[in-house]
């Protein structure tokens, strides 16, 4: 595909992007097939996807395109159902993923990387991993006779920063790996994002924006390309929801059906984002921090979209789609199996097997100990006298739970409550000090992403002390001389239950369920506070009593006709331990199902 007179032409012919973004990490490979025929049902010819660098990377040097990630199946079907791709390869790629994509392993100190930038260092690991992945695409670009019609040039920079060299590079480094094919950027639609996205007149530039789509949010692209097609890169056709958030971020249709209108008026090529948001199973929720602080983003990525999380039909989906007569897949089914009682349990106290140990003289980071997600535990044994009835914590990322001898003292959480943790107790030779830490999800978007978001404590523990006027003795001690573990909760495997609640808090709790077929339902979690679900070994990510959000979609392709689930609770039960699974969705307010 080549711009010119502002206008796409694809073999030689006139053509006009009509695309949805559907991100393949998001959504199990057994459902690709049947979202790709709702997009072209949608009367839509084109579905845009990032690449995540952090799941294909997950350590350095080791690559995985299987299941989930095979990339080249996701294209290759997009290719049988009649769909050009645009792929957004990054590196960096927001999408309110976990690091905007980046692998964590990035972030280990001796590195000492500054990211989105021409340093050294990150160039290496970047050409390192573009080495990889460009030799995959490059034999599906349309140059080569293939679908993939366009790549973009990083990620929004125009939010981000201004090193041109950066930009250059990664062309280069596009070119160095044969892909020529057209590049693109994709800014906000005005001149303080465009004039920095990008570093050539030769790339497109796309515009990102909510609301209409009238001339106004096009213009101001032609001062930096007077060649450009209108493009709307991304079109917010929805929003995504951060846990705490008082409701579901919800889009109005009538907007999304204006949108539409005005771009069919223009002639302008549009990609609506999201036309499928899918799920952000397990650990893989990115974080926003913004002049209100830091929010994760929910398990549900749903995006208010026209395709629901569970492949469902909306209003908002037969209005993009118009007068289109593609015919389109029938309606998912689900099912509702009913309660389930969790019998048997295992406190974390008890299995800390199932972790790697370190000993550490200083608190880290979770990435110094090769750990990416999930939690790890800070141990300190007391070993003098000091009247200490205090404890501080510097840099907690993201949320610690705070236990003396095994008893809960407070939980802490990132920018919302750092405040001290006064004991009721001196502490004393033999205690033992445990601070569980979660990766909630790192920054994804922003200043933030220069330096990167490492997890953990990231600055240090103090003992101190309360006087009785309640003031705190400032300064406090530094606490060194750590036994660190580092609980990424792959492997369930070694955790040993046993029949009936269990001694302590956070626990493991475990039971069955008859399922009927592979129907999808939602785990309603409403006896449990905080913490992660696995379904048959398959981690469908966290759940949270904040909501708004107040059950997980749980998706047909896991499910047998017995199964298992494990819950990891951090924080307290609300009533016995047991869930109840529906075909009732968690997201309040969500829109009509329309079934076909």
């Amino acid at each position: 595909m080549e711009k010119r007179n502002n206008k796409f032409y694809l073999n030689g012919e006139e053509f006009r992007i009509k695309g949805g973004s559907f991100h393949y990490f998001r959504c199990l490979p057994e459902y690709w097939d049947e979202i790709m025929k709702k997009i072209r049902g949608a009367g839509l010819n084109t579905v845009e996807t990032y690449t995540a660098w952090n799941m294909h990377e997950p350590k350095k040097g080791i690559f995985d395109f299987s299941g989930m990630l095979d990339l080249v199946r996701f294209i290759r079907l997009a290719e049988e159902n009649s769909l050009k791709v645009i792929l957004r390869t990054g590196p960096f790629i927001c999408a309110e993923w976990e690091n905007g994509g980046l692998p964590p392993w990035l972030l280990k100190k001796e590195y000492n990387i500054k990211f989105r930038c021409n340093s050294p260092e990150y160039m290496r690991h970047l050409k390192d991993w573009f080495g990889v992945l460009l030799p995959k695409i490059r034999p599906y670009l349309d140059t080569n006779g293939g679908n993939i019609i366009a790549l973009a040039l990083e990620n929004e920079y125009g939010s981000f920063g201004d090193d041109f060299s950066y930009l250059a590079e990664i062309e280069k480094i596009y070119r160095e790996n044969g892909i020529y094919c057209l590049l693109f950027a994709a800014d906000g639609h005005s001149k303080y994002y465009l004039s920095t996205g990008k570093n050539s007149p030769e790339i497109l530039s796309g515009t990102d924006f909510a609301g209409d789509g009238g001339i106004d949010k096009f213009r101001d692209v032609l001062l930096y390309d007077g060649d450009s097609p209108y493009f709307a890169s991304e079109y917010w056709a929805g929003n995504f929801t951060d846990w705490g958030f008082p409701e579901c971020t919800h889009i109005e249709d009538d907007t999304v059906r204006g949108a539409v209108r005005d771009f069919d008026r223009l002639g302008a090529s549009y990609n609506i984002y999201m036309i499928y948001g899918g799920t952000n199973f397990g650990f893989t929720n990115g974080a926003q921090c913004n002049i209100g602080g830091y929010h994760p983003v929910t398990t549900s990525y749903d995006y208010d979209a026209a395709i629901s999380e569970w492949g469902g039909y909306t209003q908002r989906y037969f209005d993009i789609k118009g007068g289109d007569k593609t015919p389109v897949p029938p309606s998912p089914l689900l099912q509702s199996p009913g309660e389930v009682k969790l019998t048997e349990s295992a406190s974390l106290w008890s299995n800390l097997s199932i972790g790697k140990h370190f000993k550490s003289v200083t608190v880290e980071p979770m990435e110094e100990f090769d750990q990416s997600y999930g939690y790890i535990l800070y141990r300190k044994t007391v070993d003098y006298d000091a009247d200490i009835n205090c404890i501080k914590l510097k840099g907690i990322a993201d949320r610690a739970h705070v236990f003396v001898n095994g008893v809960l003292s407070g939980i802490r959480m990132r920018d919302s409550d750092t405040s001290e943790i006064k004991l009721s107790e001196c502490l004393k030779p033999g205690d033992t000090v445990d601070i569980l830490v979660e990766n909630l999800g790192r920054i994804c978007y922003g200043e933030e992403t220069y330096l990167g978001d490492r997890k953990g404590i990231t600055e240090s523990v103090i003992f101190t002390q309360v006087f009785p006027d309640g003031s705190v003795r400032f300064p406090g001690k530094i606490v060194f001389n750590w036994d660190i573990t580092t609980l990424e909760l792959h492997d369930l495997s070694g955790v040993a239950f046993k029949s009936g609640a269990p001694e302590s808090f956070p626990a493991f709790f475990k039971g069955r369920f008859k399922a009927k077929g592979q129907a999808s339902c939602f785990l309603h979690f409403d006896n449990f506070r905080k913490g992660v679900v696995w379904i048959n070994g398959f981690n469908i990510g966290r759940y949270w009593e904040i909501g708004p959000v107040n059950a997980l979609y749980v998706p047909g392709a896991l499910l047998k006709d017995d199964n298992e689930i494990v819950i990891f609770e951090t924080d307290s039960l609300r009533g016995e331990p047991s869930v109840t699974l529906t075909d009732v969705c968690g997201i309040p307010n969500h829109h009509e199902e329309i079934k076909v």
